[in-house]
């Protein structure tokens, strides 16, 4: 079977699109990720594939937590954007103009216009190829819409419906 079959394939499976947030010290910053999923319910876990070479990682290891904001399908523009800047050199926060609030566990913000984010502290952490595979424990969570989500599919952001 040729790579370009297997790409093709893999990209049919649809994938929510969030942030992985992650506030040490003084600094803040989010990534886009489509890669993630619930992986237990008891405890409650999710996990989240990473980039190595994501600013946010350094962050979450020093950091041992990070929110996940699930997207709304109306916010692509900051799922383009936040994918495709690094926090070493952009402040992507300010730049999108993204409101956050406090959590009620952590240190990390949560994206206030999120459909919903989960507050997590990372459980383990393992190289997957070319990821890192996060766990984290769910401690806290909130929705905050009754939108549908952005997804990820056929290697695109995709909307709800098409």
């Amino acid at each position: 079977m040729s790579t370009a079959e297997i790409t093709r394939a893999l990209g049919k499976i649809a994938c929510p699109c969030g942030l992985v947030g992650v506030k040490h010290g003084n600094k803040h910053d989010v990534t886009t990720v489509a890669w993630f999923t619930q992986e237990s319910s008891n405890p409650p876990q999710v996990m989240v594939a990473l980039h190595p070479q994501r600013y946010v990682l350094e962050l979450l290891d020093a950091a041992g937590e990070f929110v996940l904001s699930i997207l709304a399908d109306d916010q692509e523009e900051i799922a383009a954007f936040c994918g495709s800047h690094s926090g070493r050199k952009v402040d992507k926060i300010k730049e999108q103009g993204l409101a956050t609030e406090p959590a009620a566990v952590i240190a990390t913000p949560l994206v206030q216009d999120a459909l919903a984010n989960l507050e997590c502290k990372v459980s383990n952490r393992f190289q997957s190829s070319d990821h890192i595979i996060i766990i984290g424990q769910v401690v806290a969570a909130r929705v905050n819409s009754d939108k549908k989500p952005l997804l990820y599919y056929e290697h695109n952001i995709a909307h709800w419906g098409q």
